[in-house]
């Protein structure tokens, strides 16, 4: 309802990541409060765990709900660490998907063995860097990633 006094609740959560001064990836979630927490699990499965963009999306998640302090945990991580995490006095559920948000995610890796192109270090060249973008999308939903 649109009354006075009241403030909009967004979430829209796109990331760029840089690498040095050029972009080197595009990443955003859908799904409400689990947008910068399902950002954050891309961004470490990519930048961390050296994981590609499909992979980075497809990789189990997690998502906190802070109204319920409940952590749910999709079955393959919740087999890894759930019954640990109860131990420790958590309250840990397992999930199939539905709680961890969409993905959409594009990659940009410099080919350095292409000629008449810019290096990727070289900051000052204004000619296109030769490459390839890669992409992901969430299997959970209705996501591809193509290309042409």
């Amino acid at each position: 309802m649109i009354a006075g006094n009241k403030r909009p609740y967004n979430t829209l959560s796109a990331v760029l990541v840089m690498h040095g001064d050029r972009p080197l990836l595009v990443t955003g979630q859908h799904g409400g409060d689990q947008q910068g927490q399902g950002n954050m699990q891309v961004l470490v499965n990519v930048l961390d765990l050296g994981a590609n963009m499909q992979a980075a999306g497809d990789m189990a998640r997690f998502s906190h709900n802070q109204v319920r302090n409940e952590l749910q945990m999709e079955s393959q991580l919740y087999q890894l660490v759930g019954a640990k995490l109860k131990d420790m006095g958590h309250k840990v559920t397992s999930s199939n998907g539905g709680p961890v948000g969409g993905y959409e995610g594009i990659m940009f890796t410099p080919d350095g063995n292409a000629g008449g192109s810019c290096a990727a270090t070289d900051a000052k060249c204004t000619a296109p860097i030769a490459g390839f973008y890669r992409a992901g999308s969430n299997f959970r939903e209705d996501g591809q990633s193509a290309g042409y």
